[in-house]
């Protein structure tokens, strides 16, 4: 029953567990951080900048920011449940303007009250 539901899901959440297997193919992973609710995180080398990034079955996760309860669970338990509701209007609705948000955001504010950060964060759990 496992595999048939991690299929399906890898399915309705294909163009981002595409994405993220580009990513894989060209980064430098470390290992297996955790697994639940159907999706791996796992230690790989990003850009400075992320501390982690959620796509689809995959949370990467910064090197740097892999003992980090709070990062771990934001992209494991908080942005892989909108992948899954969104599924493949994900990198539309929550990927694209995070990245944006990343990029662009004034550092004067807090990061977390941009609504895919806000989202993942209630999701997880956390404050």
């Amino acid at each position: 029953m496992h595999a048939l539901v991690f299929g399906l899901l890898f399915v309705w959440q294909l163009p981002q567990n595409l994405v993220a297997l580009v990513i894989l193919l060209f980064s430098k992973t470390e290992g297996l951080i955790a697994y639940r609710n159907y999706c791996f995180a796992l230690k790989t080398k990003l850009p400075k900048q992320a501390g982690g990034i959620s796509l689809g079955s995959f949370a990467l996760i910064s090197p740097s920011c892999a003992h980090d309860d709070e990062t771990v669970r934001h992209e494991l338990d908080g942005h892989t449940v909108d992948s899954k509701i969104f599924g493949p209007l994900y990198l539309l609705v929550i990927g694209l303007p995070s990245i944006l948000h990343l990029l662009f955001y004034d550092r004067r504010k807090n990061y977390y009250d941009f609504y895919t950060e806000r989202w993942a964060n209630k999701h997880a759990g956390l404050k």
